[in-house]
Order: structure tokens, then C-alpha cells, then sequence
């Protein structure tokens, strides 16, 4: 599957939640999908399964248009972190309803996910928990079977073997039957190493599209004078800076592999820390 961005903006009134975004993402493959509060992940993921119309640009998957376009809708399947499901419904009606609209349906492997999370078929979904709910996405979204599969902060709710379960499962159901898996998450750490692409929002603008492995050779970050750290800063990208002391750090995203200064102390910078600066920015006001 192909998912095809170009030029795409979204907005509300005055806000501009998405600026002119392009990208190309290939499955199958994990694409981690972040960004700090705010930076246009939800909006996009809203828009990629059908929900909400562009307000400018193209979106298609595999050639064709996403919004309206029901033959496309029947090959995504989104899990929401608030959760999209009738609440008046029982976790069977729920599933079963499903079953219908996905082609790929696995039903034994929903019954299989429904005796691994211990999800009560009779309860209606309005009565699950927070965990509970969680668990039922995560069903619904590795049963659908959807050649495009998408979680956006699956784990609400759920303990840390209950997480560690599902990370095991998508492996196995990656292993088993691949299709193209995008996550939207704040529990970086936990789960970067099942990446195989990382995609960054950053102010509703595309910062980063990398490999996983490739990913932090363009991050670094920086420390020394402040004339040093602006020496070998210049000519790149600036995510976050802050002086202490006599000591300027500074974050930044490298247009080439070279810094124009070796007097400055480097190090790599982790996913988890990368999005930490990035909502610093925000907060602070510095601009990419």
C-alpha cells in the first residue's frame, strides 16, 4: 500500500493545523508517526481515514482519493485514542460489526485477542474501562487485517504487561501477515525499536522522515560557548537552544553531515528527548 501526500494544508477558520505537507509512506512496514501536542498528527490521521476533508492538496492511497472514496475506507482502519466505536453496542456486536466492513476480517483471531485481554463480550462498550477499551481497539485493529492499520495511542488505560502484550502481538501479526502499521505515540522509548521509518510533525510542518536506523544522524545536539555552539550551528536548523552558565546547548537538525566547528561537544539525541524539545520550542517560541 501507498499512501501519497502532496501539498496537503488543513484549516480550522485562522488556524492552520496542517502547512503544505508531502511525503510518500510504502508499506509494509512500522511507521512511527510523531510529534508534540499540536504539531497536526490527529488532523492528518483524521483526513488519511476519511473523516475529515483537505482544504487543499491531494491525499491518495494508491492512487486514488482517500475522503469519499469508499473502496480506499475498506482498506484503512483506524484506531482512535478516543476511542470510535457505538458505545450502545456489546464488545460482540462490536466485532462483529466490523466483520462486515473489513474485507480481511479475522474473526478467529478476534476471538483469540478477545481471550488474551479477557474482554467481556456481553459488557457494552460505554462500561469498559479506560484498559478495556484500549484492548478492544487493539482487536479491532489487528483483526481488521487492514492492509493500512492505524494506532493512535493504542495503550490508554493499559498496564505495562498489558502494552508489552500488544507489542508482542503486532510483531507476530507483522511477521504473519504484513501490511503497512502507523503508530501515533508519547511512549517512545517503549516502542521506537519496532519502528522501521520514523515520521516527525513539528508545527504542522514535516520535520523529519527517516529509516529508523538513519533517523538520528541528522539530530544532534551540541554544547560549548555560545560563540561556538552559533559557529557550528550556522547553516543548520536550530529545534531548541539554552544557555546555563557559560554554556550554550543547543539541538539541530544537520543539512549535511558536517558541523563547521569540532571545538563543540556532540552527542545523539533520543526520540523521546527530540519531542521533549520540540514541545520546548513550541512553548518557548523558537522557530525551525
Amino acid at each position: 500500500m501507498k499512501i501519497q501526500v502532496s501539498n496537503v494544508t488543513k484549516k480550522y477558520k485562522n488556524k492552520v493545523a496542517l502547512n503544505n505537507v508531502s511525503f510518500t509512506m510504502e508499506g509494509p512496514k512500522i511507521v512511527g508517526f510523531l510529534g508534540h501536542n499540536g504539531a497536526g498528527k490527529t488532523t492528518f490521521l483524521n483526513m488519511l481515514s476519511g473523516i475529515l476533508p483537505t482544504s487543499s492538496g491531494e491525499l491518495k492511497v494508491n492512487g486514488m482519493p482517500v475522503f469519499n472514496t469508499a473502496s480506499v475506507l475498506k482498506d484503512i482502519c483506524f484506531i482512535a485514542e478516543t476511542g470510535n466505536f457505538q458505545m450502545e453496542m456489546t464488545v460482540q456486536q462490536s466485532l462483529k460489526a466490523n466483520g462486515y466492513f473489513y474485507p480481511n476480517w479475522d474473526e478467529e483471531l478476534a476471538k483469540k485477542l478477545v481471550k488474551v485481554f479477557a474482554l467481556p463480550l456481553k459488557a457494552k462498550v460505554k462500561s469498559l474501562s479506560k484498559g478495556m477499551g484500549s484492548a478492544l481497539g487493539i482487536i479491532t485493529g489487528l483483526a481488521s487485517r487492514a492492509p493500512i492499520t492505524i494506532f493512535d495511542e493504542p495503550y490508554i488505560g493499559l498496564d505495562v504487561a498489558a502494552r508489552s502484550k500488544f507489542y508482542d502481538l503486532l510483531i507476530e501479526e507483522q511477521e504473519m501477515e504484513p501490511r503497512l502499521f502507523i503508530l501515533s505515540t508519547h511512549l517512545i522509548d517503549e516502542v521506537s525499536n519496532l519502528f522501521d521509518e520514523v515520521l516527525i510533525l513539528n508545527e504542522g510542518e514535516l520535520l523529519l522522515q527517516k529509516d529508523y536506523l538513519a533517523w538520528d544522524e541528522t539530530i544532534l545536539a551540541i554544547r560549548g560557548s555560545s560563540e561556538e555552539v552559533e559557529n557550528a550551528a550556522a547553516g543548520h536548523d536550530v529545534i531548541y537552544e539554552q544557555t546555563f552558565m557559560n554554556e550554550k546547548m543547543a539541538v539541530l537538525y544537520l543539512k549535511d553531515s558536517l558541523l563547521n566547528n569540532e571545538d563543540v561537544k556532540s552527542e545523539r539525541v533520543s526520540l523521546q528527548d527530540l519531542l521533549v524539545y520540540l514541545s520546548k520550542q513550541q512553548k518557548e517560541g523558537y522557530a525551525l
